[in-house]
């Protein structure tokens, strides 16, 4: 039987998302931080990628085709077969990021966690996944991980929708509004002190966050009728205002860039 997360993606467009404007955004700001921090690690010919939850391998192959040794694992095999049509020569495996057991200790010195958390309500689930990444990271490896942020939900799903006050009463946001996500639901939301104390328990030490697409997702018509010239700049202002904490949590996305001490 599929599960809910097969379900979704045999029928959502992945590899359609990081094509349109919004997604470009987030795609460009975060290969920009993923550049960087693979340039502090030493000789690309020496460096090793894990990407889990590759999705339709948007990253895997970029890298892939920038000369890094890159490997993803993916759960949805709809998405794998995406990704090896896109290319056929890429290094994927079926696996849950809850369970990299086929993969041995301090492998890599990169693992990228880019969909599995917003994925994994439960908070031991959460907790498994990382301990998961940060066991299959080197020594002083750096994991990037991404969530989904609890207010961007309740701004476009809640409020814009007009569906606040219902959505309280039947406990689905709480008197703090944050959202509580139900059982069966394939999205969970969280805010920075969330992330925080899942860092705690898994030991991992925070190198930075940032918000992949600040106000992207906020403006998607907007961005569709700007000239390529202003798309261009508000693509370098996204790359500036990335970490800033007034930006950080306030858009649909985070990044967290950790470090296996």
């Amino acid at each position: 039987m599929l599960s809910l997360i097969e379900r979704h993606y045999n029928k959502h467009k992945e590899d359609l998302r990081l094509q349109r404007r919004h997604g470009i955004v987030e795609f460009q700001v975060s290969m920009h931080y993923i550049r960087q921090y693979l340039n502090s690690l030493g000789n690309k010919s020496d460096i090793k990628i894990l990407d889990v939850g590759a999705g339709t391998g948007r990253y895997t192959i970029e890298l892939k085709n920038e000369g890094y040794d890159i490997e993803a694992v993916e759960l949805v095999q709809h998405n794998i077969d995406v990704m090896r049509k896109n290319d056929p020569d890429v290094r994927v495996r079926k696996g849950d990021a809850r369970d990299l057991s086929f993969i041995s200790d301090e492998t890599y010195d990169m693992v990228i966690l880019f969909g599995p958390l917003y994925h994994l309500p439960l908070e031991e689930d959460k907790v498994k996944a990382l301990s998961e990444a940060k066991r299959v990271a080197k020594r002083g490896g750096l994991v990037l991980v991404a969530y989904l942020m609890n207010d961007y939900s309740i701004l476009t799903y809640c409020f814009a929708e007009n569906r606040m006050a219902k959505l309280m009463e039947n406990g689905f946001v709480d008197e703090n509004f944050h959202v509580r996500t139900p059982e069966g639901e394939l999205y969970d939301y969280v805010r920075i002190e969330d992330i925080d104390r899942l860092n705690g328990k898994v030991g991992l030490e925070r190198q930075m966050i940032f918000s992949p697409e600040g106000a992207a997702d906020f403006m998607r018509t907007q961005l569709n009728y700007m000239t390529d010239e202003n798309f261009e700049l508000f693509i370098k202002y996204q790359i500036q205002m990335s970490a800033r904490p007034e930006v950080v949590g306030a858009g649909s996305h985070v990044v967290d860039v950790v470090k296996k001490c």
